[in-house]
């Protein structure tokens, strides 16, 4: 507990207090192998809802999903990630009740 004086007034202030989490939903993974363990994480509805700190970037919620790979392969698969169906880059700070799309590009004939 800490205590602050401001000319008459005594403010407490507290240092600990800590940002209500987001929730951010991942809506589809096309990019992700689906284990038994990440498949566990989902609801009954088939979605996955994360709870994050506050300033959370898309390149944090990818490094929270072992299965896509290392950061230094996302280049080579073509990685793209829609926030709200708009292309996001991985530096995007993602907000409260944001939709993540995860999808690496298919082609063939």
């Amino acid at each position: 507990m800490v205590w602050k004086t401001y000319g008459l007034n005594r403010i407490y202030m507290n240092s600990r207090i800590k940002s209500k989490p987001i929730r951010v939903k991942i809506n589809t993974t096309f990019a992700i192998g689906n284990t038994e363990a990440f498949n566990s994480q989902f609801n009954r509805n088939g979605d996955l809802i994360l709870e994050l700190e506050p300033g959370t970037t898309v390149q944090e919620v990818l490094l929270r999903l072992p299965a896509i790979g290392a950061p230094e392969n996302w280049s080579d698969l073509f990685l793209h990630v829609f926030v709200n169906h708009k292309v996001a880059g991985f530096d995007r700070i993602l907000e409260d009740r944001d939709i993540l799309d995860i999808h690496i590009p298919l082609s063939g004939g």
